[in-house]
């Protein structure tokens, strides 16, 4: 297992502020003495630096976000290797406050949730789509939606699938409304009004602990 850099021991204190406060990083504690258990979950997004997890609906490529399992804390903390994680999302509450990272600074507050709230369906992976009705039409193909059951936007109207795709990381783009009938394809993108956003708490489960960790995205046009 490696080591920490100083620079990433100093972001889990960050990270830790943020997680009590709803905010834009994900960081949990409570383990036991195996040391395949981590004690936190953390998420980067790709981004050298600035782990802001923003979604613009206008743009063209998903946010990248990756979960890596802490084991410890400070100057011991290691990275525990090879973990995978199953995935979730539900959208969050209108008032749930997130952290903005350097890029800009300060914190923001969630606006109201989709109505109606249909199923999340923008969960993806990249790679060609195992199956004819599993691409992301938003991205040319290029990402397909993480395995799930059921299927993205086959369930009522409210509900959300269980992502039961195993992966350190995943891309996040902004929901899409369901085909009314059979396959259930996504169509149109739930973009909230310009100036104003929504946000989903997308969550991780380590696959060998059970060890949960979550992380607020904003879809927005101006984070």
């Amino acid at each position: 297992m490696r080591r920490l850099a100083p620079s990433l021991i100093a972001a889990f204190g960050i990270a830790l502020l943020a997680a009590c406060s709803g905010g834009g990083y994900g960081f949990n504690s409570g383990g036991t003495n195996n040391p395949q258990t981590p004690t936190s979950i953390l998420f980067e997004n790709g981004a050298a630096g600035v782990n802001d997890f923003f979604v613009d609906p206008t743009g063209n490529a998903p946010l990248q976000v990756s979960a890596i399992a802490i084991k410890g804390s400070g100057s011991g903390s290691v990275v525990v290797p090879d973990a995978t994680f199953t995935w979730a999302a539900v959208y969050a509450p209108a008032g749930t406050a997130y952290l903005k990272g350097a890029s800009p600074n300060g914190s923001g507050t969630c606006g109201a949730p989709p109505s109606p709230a249909f199923p999340i369906n923008s969960l993806l992976e990249q790679g060609p789509a195992p199956t004819a009705f599993s691409t992301y039409p938003l991205y040319s193909g290029a990402y397909n939606q993480l395995l799930a059951q059921p299927p993205p936007g086959s369930g009522p109207v409210g509900t959300f699938p269980t992502y039961t795709g195993q992966a350190q990381q995943i891309f996040i783009g902004p929901p899409m409304t369901p085909a009314a009938a059979t396959p259930f394809a996504p169509t149109t993108i739930i973009a909230p009004a310009v100036g104003a956003n929504y946000c989903i708490r997308v969550v991780a489960t380590h696959t060998v602990s059970g060890v949960i960790g979550s992380v607020v995205v904003v879809v927005s046009q101006a984070p």
